[in-house]
């Protein structure tokens, strides 16, 4: 299991422009208050097509943060394999011996068909289980949110100008998980902390000019409840 924390810097600006100035604090707080952390503000020059990509973020009360997913949601499920390898026992090759009765022949298939079936069903199952690890590592929307995300940071730190590098806000951070306990390393994912945290997400987006737009699908019940 790994973790990493990339934090968002108070005196972030782009291009001479600073991104969380106390208007903007003010800005998510009306929002989140007037939706009850459901809409995240519309920003200046925001300008995101359908075509675009969305980070999706759905509440993890359990855990106390925001999953997030790139184009997709927690409840996507692994796809079928596409298996080019013979799957399914064909008794069609098989033909009645002029001697051998009807009870015979099909004694004859039957037991060719479990000879196959144990020679070939671990192998099927050891192909799904590895599709599977591999969709839940790589593939799946919360996978591929990590990445994505990961590249912006990086993005931000050769695009900003000169800042404090030790100047932080309580603007808030991604986490990024590989593995959620030693032994499982099916987890891999990009969480955010709560609502502040989409916000600068979204305004960061916007002053790098990705055309992806951060969506609030299950927002946290308590931002609703101070609404």
């Amino acid at each position: 299991m790994s973790y990493d924390r990339r934090e968002f810097l108070k005196t972030l600006t782009l291009g001479g422009i600073a991104l969380f100035t106390p208007d903007w604090f003010k800005l998510v707080d009306e929002t989140k208050s007037a939706s009850g952390g459901k809409l995240l503000p519309a920003l200046p020059g925001e300008k995101v097509s359908a075509k675009g990509d969305q980070i999706r973020a759905f509440w993890n009360d359990s855990e106390g943060y925001f999953e997030l997913c790139l184009n997709g949601t927690i409840y996507d499920e692994v796809p079928d394999l596409e298996d080019d390898e013979e799957d399914e026992f064909d008794s069609s090759d098989f033909e009645q011996d002029e001697d051998e009765s009807d009870d015979e022949f099909e004694e004859r298939v039957e037991a060719a068909r479990e000879e196959w079936e144990s020679e070939n069903g671990s192998s099927r199952e050891s192909r799904q289980e590895e599709h599977e690890f591999d969709w839940y590592r790589r593939s799946c929307p919360g996978a591929r949110a990590v990445p994505y995300l990961q590249g912006l940071f990086s993005k931000l730190e050769a695009s900003r100008d000169k800042v404090d590098a030790g100047d932080y806000a309580d603007v808030g951070s991604i986490d990024f998980y590989d593995g959620a306990c030693p032994g499982n390393d099916t987890y891999v994912a990009a969480t955010a902390p709560d609502y502040a945290t989409l916000a600068a997400l979204q305004s960061a987006l916007v002053a790098l000019d990705w055309n992806c737009r951060v969506v609030i699908v299950e927002p946290n019940p308590s931002d609703a409840a101070k609404a």
